[in-house]
């Protein structure tokens, strides 16, 4: 039996299946004879809670289309405030069915799951990226005559952190897009992730792939990275998204060896397969 490969997934949490196992781990086994290792890099902090509960208490009729909501933190953020905010929802349910009529856009179906806790509907969670969906969001509200002629006033509640990119908001209020932008976390780096890569290489396993997910896990890693494992393996290189590769390459000049094309344990675990094959 040949060697199985290790994957190493540079990742905030490790992110479970209904089952209980591990959705990294089923996706990869379903291919191949693969390990998976974890070494979490971020820490989040929650913020603005009390802000966020006072809008969707007191802004139903604030003329909001929508709500982005691109992370699974944001939506953290929201599930609490939305449970402050109705936690008696008999006496406020004519505010909760105005906010539950409002499209919720996300990216990935990871994000897509936590937004339907609320009882709402996702979309745009196809997008597999920030930039394509703000394409999602223009050509939704185009579909309708009414919403392109009132198009400046089209108003969106963005839920962010504070690591986001600009591409998305700019896209949208350059289209006519108003947008009320609220800070709903803060990431900061693991203080842990230096002993915990040690730990790991001390168990003498060679690393056959490393995956990114985000701009800020490579800038909190990379460097680390260089100095103690990519100078003398060959490892290959995996990231989720055209963002996190374009930072990998275009900032940091390391080549990338395959780009998830959806942020999800399948389509990343696909692509490493095929590349393998």
């Amino acid at each position: 039996m040949s060697r199985s490969k290790t994957i190493l997934l540079l990742k905030e949490k490790q992110i479970q299946a209904d089952s209980n196992v591990d959705i990294y781990e089923q996706k990869f086994r379903e291919l191949g004879n693969y390990e998976i290792l974890y070494l979490p890099l971020l820490e989040h902090s929650l913020v603005n809670i009390s802000e966020l509960t006072n809008i969707l208490k007191n802004e139903a009729d604030n003329k909001y289309r929508g709500v982005i909501t691109t992370s699974q933190r944001a939506v953290e953020g929201l599930k609490i405030a939305w449970e402050q905010a109705f936690f008696s929802s008999d006496e406020k349910k004519d505010v909760l069915d105005k906010w539950k009529k409002l499209p919720y856009f996300v990216v990935g179906k990871s994000t897509a799951k936590a937004i339907r806790e609320l009882n709402v509907n996702p979309f745009g969670d196809e997008s597999g990226s920030s930039e394509i969906l703000a394409d999602y969001i223009i050509k939704y509200f185009s579909c309708s005559s009414q919403e392109r002629e009132n198009s400046q006033q089209l108003k969106l509640l963005f839920l962010v952190g504070d690591k986001r990119k600009d591409y998305l908001p700019n896209k949208l209020v350059e289209s006519g897009f108003i947008l009320k932008e609220l800070l709903i976390y803060e990431t900061r780096p693991n203080s842990l992730f230096p002993n915990e890569l040690d730990k790991l290489l001390n168990y003498e396993k060679k690393i056959d792939w490393v995956v990114f997910f985000s701009p800020s896990g490579v800038d909190i890693s990379l460097e680390l990275l260089k100095n103690k494992l990519f100078e003398e393996n060959d490892i290959k290189i995996a990231s989720i998204g055209k963002t996190t590769s374009n930072h990998l390459e275009k900032i940091k000049k390391i080549n990338v060896n395959i780009t998830s094309p959806k942020p999800d344990a399948e389509s990343l675990a696909k692509s490493i397969h095929g590349y393998n094959q």
